[in-house]
């Protein structure tokens, strides 16, 4: 729900950046029941040996222990860590920080009851009872949303038809504030309190999928705000993921139809200065408390706004501004020289500055103190990353039970690659060697498969698309492709987004991944069936993920000729899923460093040896910095497919094309929630 600080909330679905770890061919292949008792996993034996306290609270730290070095140069970096962590505040930018207000932690790792605990059944009921929900709807919307003008502008083509009230053009700032963080919770508690009024059982089936998501989701919101420390984990300006990221393409997308839209967005272009200011004094205030990030992070985070500072003499917002010029009508040429003139000044004079402003600023972080770790060794981050790993796998089973499910299908995968490899049937070789799952570009591959997936999907109402690729300067710092759905009221405003460093002769399946029939299926279809805005403003994104995977998975069909070769490029790309995924839990689980998760990798494949550290690298500073990334992916797919092998073993005689859209039908609420409405939904299906 609302966070201390404003995040976007468009619908960015980026597809998943595994490249340092994915597969060339078959031999290059050979990827809430937790403790309650807040100390238990100090004493894990995989955590035993490098401890590395990032949090220095006096009341809260434990004694660091610096890691074993491997040669002397890590030996004089871990130093230089181990020394400057020492220090509780410093001073940045101007401001003094030495006396930050007292962080709160949880005491233990709270259990699935803690959060979501039982209440009375409620009172209210029928018409009554719709009416409410409605309400509640629209005020945890305008709560998460409503003073945001770039949320509003770009959720909705017509914010104030839906009764929100646009703010002045900004980016908005952070507001770390302890005043606006108990303002949130008790705002959340309020609405909790009405929605427990209701009673459950008098609601229509569409109500109850909301009422279940909306309580599941405010409840979670109520226990992650009664924490401060929550707030200052982890980086808002991850390299890969941060607001920098995709920051020009949500520009794009902005439209003008008046001369005061282009004046507003002018405004909005400026306001980057003061927004990525507050940016950068979040990150420079998690360095004061003991939340450093590693210098490598740091230096990944520069060298992402280096790439935007590079853009400021040849942006495609130059050009793309002057033609969105074209769509006010009755525009003279002397307002258009004007409003040209001014955009200029605002991009040279406030937009770029500031990214060199905050790659010095981040630089200037190095040597805070900051090392690679792990949440679980870090004060609270144990009760942290429970919370995440619920929030980004949209799973309501405990951490353990989403590793046994991950090696499981690990294991699985991994059998069924050497049963094909040592068959003696050699026919796929060549169609894997040179698979050519591809049409052509983006919209050659998107016309093909809008027709070819109609024998397993429905045919989706009106709706349109654009096309843009990444700058080049961009692209080492963007995924391979990226879906942005916005103007969610109406059907015609999604963009696909590529990367061309990363197109190869499987970007058909990357195209399926984002387009027909993943995320941009998913998002339009989702949009056509609810009632509740709520449910596709505010899902879950391993919900997301893992139907755009699952799909992606089930598209090879539609390019493969040998069934072989494709089951072997899925079982590759189910892999690298997984092994992510499972990395992900060890690092912020049970303390994983990069020399275990090699040693993971190469057991895992069965190399017989960990593999190369330089291979891993990359990943682990991912993964390390952004805890959960790839859980989304990874247990968010294994929940999909497991849900759809269930309908279709309980179903033989069903088409999976109702299986399919029985499965949407259900709408995003949690894979719990799903599984439990779907035999519902498919009966409703087939009649």
């Amino acid at each position: 729900m609302k966070k201390s600080f404003k995040v976007l909330t468009v619908m960015v679905c980026l597809c998943l950046a595994m490249n340092v770890c994915s597969c060339s061919s078959v031999k290059d292949f050979f990827s809430s029941d937790t403790s309650s008792n807040y100390s238990h996993k100090k004493d894990k034996k995989d955590k035993k040996d490098k401890k590395s306290k990032k949090n220095k609270e006096t009341e809260n730290s434990e004694e660091t222990e610096a890691t074993e070095p491997t040669d002397e140069t890590e030996s004089s970096e871990e130093t230089e860590i181990t020394e400057a962590s020492e220090t509780t505040a410093v001073s940045v930018s101007g401001i003094d920080l030495s006396e930050l207000p007292e962080l709160t932690y949880p005491d233990h790792v709270y259990t699935y009851e803690e959060i979501h605990p039982q209440h009375d059944k409620g009172t209210v009921s029928g018409e009554e009872a719709s009416d409410l929900l409605d309400t509640i709807e629209f005020e945890v919307l305008n709560d998460q949303i409503g003073s945001s003008y770039v949320d509003l502008m770009l959720l909705y083509d017509d914010p104030e038809a839906a009764g929100f009230t646009v703010p002045e053009p900004s980016w908005g700032d952070v507001d770390l504030s302890e005043e606006s963080r108990l303002e949130s919770l008790d705002f959340i508690n309020e609405e909790l309190a009405k929605l427990y009024t209701i009673d459950r059982d008098s609601l229509d089936e569409e109500d109850k999928i909301f009422y279940d998501k909306i309580i599941y989701d405010l409840e979670e919101s109520a226990y992650a705000n009664q924490f401060s420390c929550f707030n200052y984990y982890t980086t808002a300006l991850n390299p890969l993921i941060g607001p920098q990221c995709d920051l020009m393409f949500l520009l794009e997308v902005f439209t003008f139809d008046t001369v005061q839209d282009a004046q507003d967005y002018i405004e909005l272009v400026k306001s980057t200065d003061s927004y990525y200011d507050s940016l950068c004094l979040f990150e420079e205030m998690r360095a004061a408390y003991g939340f450093a990030s590693s210098d490598e992070i740091y230096e990944q985070i520069a060298e992402s706004f280096d790439a935007l500072f590079e853009q400021k003499d040849d942006c495609f917002l130059y050009e793309s501004f002057e033609t969105r010029l074209d769509n006010i009508a009755d525009l003279s040429e002397a307002d258009r020289e004007t409003l040209i003139s001014n955009h200029e000044d605002a991009m040279k004079n406030f937009f770029f500055p500031e990214f060199e402003e905050c790659a010095s600023r981040m630089r200037a972080l190095k040597g805070s103190g900051g090392v690679d770790c792990g949440m679980c060794d870090i004060t609270g981050g144990d009760a942290y990353f429970d919370m995440l790993y619920r929030s980004q796998s949209n799973a309501d089973y405990s951490i353990e039970e989403g590793i046994e499910k991950l090696e499981a299908r690990l294991a699985e995968d991994m059998d069924e690659m050497n049963a094909i490899v040592n068959s003696g049937d050699f026919s796929w070789y060549e169609e894997y060697m040179n698979p050519g799952y591809t049409k052509g570009d983006t919209k050659a591959n998107l016309d093909y498969l809008s027709v070819a997936i109609l024998d397993d999907f429905d045919e989706l109402p009106e709706h349109s698309y654009a096309l843009i690729d990444v700058p080049k300067a961009l692209q080492d710092n963007f995924s391979p492709a990226a879906y942005l759905g916005y103007h969610l009221d109406r059907m015609d405003d999604n963009l696909i987004i590529t990367n061309p460093s990363n197109v190869d002769d499987t970007f058909g399946i990357t195209c399926a991944h984002e387009g027909y029939p993943g995320h941009m299926y998913q998002s339009v279809y989702s949009r056509s069936i609810c009632s509740h805005t709520y449910m596709y403003v505010c899902d879950s994104i391993a919900y997301r993920e893992g139907w755009a995977t699952y799909v992606e998975n089930y598209s090879f069909r539609y390019f493969a000729s040998n069934e072989d070769a494709s089951k072997l490029h899925q079982i590759e790309n189910e892999l690298n899923i997984i092994i992510m995924a499972r990395m992900d839990i060890g690092i912020h689980y049970e303390g994983w460093d990069l020399d275990k998760c090699c040693e993971f990798y190469g057991t895992a494949l069965g190399y017989g040896s960990p593999i190369d550290a330089a291979i891993l690298k990359d990943t682990y500073y991912l993964l390390v910095s952004d805890p959960c990334y790839a859980v989304k992916y990874g247990i968010g797919y294994i929940n999909t497919t497991t849900i759809m092998r269930n309908a279709v073993e309980a179903h033989p005689d069903v088409d999976i094309q109702d299986i399919h859209m029985a499965y949407l039908n259900c709408q995003p609420g949690t894979f719990n929630q799903i599984s439990e409405n779907l035999e519902a939904a498919i009966e409703e299906r087939v009649g």
